[in-house]
């Protein structure tokens, strides 16, 4: 029966595109997170360095004002930790996982001055963050200046699945900014035009959800998210 450190084992050939040898890292854990669980919490110290192998993790921040503002969602591939292990400094976002997650774990302070001065591991988190930077740009300026059916559109595109969107609507409001109230009745007229089904388990696509610049006053178009 396959065990932790054999799916450790398993797991350590995507942490290879960054440049790390399972030698060098003897006490490297295998971490296992239920939906709902945090990987970390803002405000926290940041102990571990992890790689996400598998699941999706969902970021967010809570404002001043007790309010969940719900960032992007992640998934294998990324990293938690590789601001903090820049910086020093505490946790800016909390992450949560939103389905069976598991990560592999490095302890942060014992291997920071090595993991800094290894070069392919830097270049690879150098991109990560620019892909970071350019896709909040885009989300930013998408979620200040577009209508929201424009908006929701492109979140139900990247967020479907075989064409079912499954995502609960509290966190979609949370997510572009508005009220649960103003996300259902927006919803509802998809539905009523034909282009969403409300079905048991979710929304099924009946049309596609990308808008070309007429349907949206001539100022914005969903472009097509690769899956």
């Amino acid at each position: 029966m396959e065990n932790r450190q054999d799916r450790l084992e398993q797991y350590w050939k995507q942490l290879e595109d960054f440049g790390l040898e399972r030698k060098d890292y003897p006490d490297a854990r295998l971490r296992q997170y239920r939906r709902g669980d945090f990987l970390c919490r803002q405000g926290c110290p940041m102990e571990e360095l992890l790689f996400v192998v598998e699941g999706r993790v969902k970021v967010c921040a809570v404002t001043p004002a007790d309010k969940t503002l719900l960032f992007c969602y992640n998934g294998p591939g990324t990293l938690v930790g590789e601001v903090e292990l820049m910086t020093g400094e505490a946790v800016t976002t909390s992450l949560q996982a939103d389905s069976t997650v598991r990560c592999v774990a490095l302890p942060m302070q014992k291997y920071a001055a090595s993991l800094r001065g290894n070069i392919r591991f830097m270049n690879r988190v150098a991109h990560m963050l620019a892909q970071i930077v350019a896709r909040n740009a885009v989300n930013d300026t998408l979620n200040i200046l577009a209508p929201l059916e424009a908006r929701l559109r492109a979140y139900i595109a990247r967020s479907q699945r075989e064409g079912v969107f499954t995502g609960r609507l509290t966190e979609t409001a949370e997510y572009l900014g508005v009220s649960y109230r103003h996300l259902l009745r927006t919803m509802n007229e998809l539905c009523a035009r034909g282009i969403l089904e409300k079905t048991r388990g979710g929304y099924r696509i009946l049309q596609p959800l990308e808008l070309d610049r007429q349907q949206e006053e001539g100022e914005w178009s969903v472009p097509r998210t690769k899956e």
